[in-house]
């Protein structure tokens, strides 16, 4: 009987021992698993970053790759993060989010003036939610509604100020005030020598009223444009700002002065060309 005893005693303490080895091991198992989903959540909270620069800085590090994934110039990796662009003033310019190279989450743009440009939505690359574009006072100029990057065009009646068919730059330009450094960012040509004045981002010839101020900001002409030619009444004041000019076009022809040199203008009177270089301009410019 104690042999029997003694020999299930025995095959009791190989059981104990084996089912705590089996036991620690399953332990050990189970935290080895725990410590691997936790250096896998680490690693993707490490993935997602946040890279903040200017234009130029954006431009040299990042770029799109032949399947259209988003990718670091340094590593050619997909980017995942946000992305925060700023403009020359220091300003947030933009801002973007990525999940493994692909649009993903709210995109943003700001105008110069602070005012908010747009915001689209994506999904996994695709466009979904809300598309709207304002103007720089804050129009709605295009305003849209996607689903699995399929537009859903019962959700507005219209689509903002883009369905007159012009661009948003000119509709943001058709009443422009500025300096001479800021206007020659903005408009290209010269209407001056029988040219076509155009709106510098679209290449499309301008229409509307620009107000030229001079260095201190005081009003210095008044001009107006039709197809990127003069049309209408043309203004010009002196430093002092007095009226000193105000002339009549009509699609780029002059068609009277009403007030030459601070005076009222009289049609009868001889002007002799060669002590006026602007007026042999005005006068037989094409």
């Amino acid at each position: 009987m104690n042999k029997v005893l003694l020999k299930n005693i025995g095959g009791l303490s190989v059981w104990l021992l084996l089912s705590t080895f089996y036991f620690g091991c399953s332990q050990e198992d189970q935290n080895s698993q725990n410590q691997e989903k936790q250096l896998t959540l680490s690693q993707l909270l490490q993935e997602e970053e946040f890279w903040e620069g200017n234009a130029l800085e954006y431009k040299e590090g990042f770029f799109t790759n032949d399947d259209g994934i988003f990718c670091k110039t340094e590593s050619e990796n997909p980017f995942s993060g946000v992305i925060k662009v700023r403009s020359r003033k220091g300003t947030i310019a933009s801002l973007s989010s990525y999940t493994e190279g692909l649009m993903h989450g709210d995109f943003f743009e700001w105008h110069d003036n602070g005012k908010l440009k747009s915001k689209f939505q994506y999904k996994n690359g695709m466009r979904h939610g809300y598309f709207f574009i304002w103007t720089n006072t804050g129009i709605v100029y295009s305003r849209k509604y996607y689903q699995n990057d399929l537009e859903d065009f019962s959700k507005f009646e219209d689509d903002g100020a883009s369905e007159s068919g012009k661009s948003l730059a000119a509709i943001e330009l058709e009443e422009w005030e500025g300096k001479g450094i800021d206007f020659y960012h903005k408009f290209a040509g010269d209407p001056k020598r029988g040219g076509v004045l155009y709106i510098r981002e679209t290449e499309e010839s301008y229409s509307g009223t620009i107000t030229a101020l001079d260095d201190k900001g005081n009003k210095e002409a008044m001009l107006r444009f039709s197809k990127g030619k003069y049309h209408g009444t043309i203004s010009k004041w002196d430093e002092d700002g007095n009226l000193w000019e105000e002339s009549e076009f009509d699609r780029g022809t002059l068609v009277a002065f009403t007030i030459k040199n601070g005076k009222p203008f009289d049609p009868t009177e001889v002007i002799d060309l060669s002590e006026d270089e602007d007026m042999v301009n005005l006068l037989f410019s094409d």
